[in-house]
């Protein structure tokens, strides 16, 4: 399987336009080739402004174009029209999962999870979650030792790296020697507090000393859920029969 990231940059104040269109045009019914892939749409609440992240995996590299392409209709100009231009730019890379299997529970050698059933269904108001995306740039050869150093962490640090864990991927095309980890929270303040309960951690700080010489740039962004129930999969029921 292959995974996908698309950000889109929009012109100031048009994020409730793209939504708009999004409902108008792209339901579960007329939006199906790329839903049934789609892991979800997400607004920046606290990083680049104006942007939209939404998050795919293909089964491979030709099942999205494929998507893609069964999309692009002449039936969709208007749209297509009046999506581009609330934008100011459009980019994507193509990630693969983390070499470790509890980094990526929804989809590792015994699982592969795809819209319908949400996985986190009930466990918060979708409408309140912070979804933190984090971003770790390394030099040549720093993910083998990120991954090497995270295999060696205990039992009880490694579980709170999964808490509300989503995935862990590495860039494959695109800026490459790149990780970006998702993992979503009940609120803003769940958000810190897990991650000043990592930091407080000796084995957590250990394992960052220890990889920090590799490291080249980090970031970490919080997103919002779509306000579109269909483009928030992981925690909404999506049926392709309605709409």
């Amino acid at each position: 399987m292959l995974f996908e990231r698309r950000a889109y940059t929009l012109r100031p104040g048009c994020e409730d336009g793209f939504w708009q269109l999004q409902r108008k045009w792209n339901t579960p019914k007329t939006y199906r080739p790329m839903l049934e892939r789609n892991i979800g749409y997400f607004a920046m609440a606290a990083g680049p402004a104006e942007c939209i992240i939404h998050l795919y995996r293909w089964d491979n590299y030709e099942d999205g174009k494929q998507r893609i392409a069964a999309i692009a209709t002449p039936e969709r100009a208007e749209y297509f029209a009046a999506a581009r231009n609330l934008m100011l730019a459009q980019e994507t890379m193509l990630l693969d999962s983390a070499p470790i299997a509890e980094l990526n529970p929804l989809w590792n050698g015994g699982d592969d999870w795809l819209p319908g059933d949400p996985p986190f269904k009930g466990a918060a108001d979708a409408n309140t979650l912070a979804i933190s995306e984090g971003v770790l740039d390394f030099l040549p050869g720093g993910l083998a030792a990120y991954w090497d150093g995270y295999r060696k962490l205990d039992v009880e640090t490694r579980e709170l790296t999964r808490l509300g864990l989503i995935g862990v991927f590495f860039v494959t095309t695109g800026p490459l020697h790149r990780a970006i980890h998702y993992h979503w929270h009940h609120s803003w303040p769940d958000a810190e507090n897990h991650r000043r309960a990592l930091a407080e951690r000796p084995a957590w700080r250990a394992f960052a000393e220890r990889y920090r010489p590799w490291v080249i740039g980090s970031h970490v962004s919080y997103l919002r859920p779509s306000s579109v129930p269909w483009m928030r999969p992981l925690f909404e029921f999506v049926d392709f029969s309605s709409n």
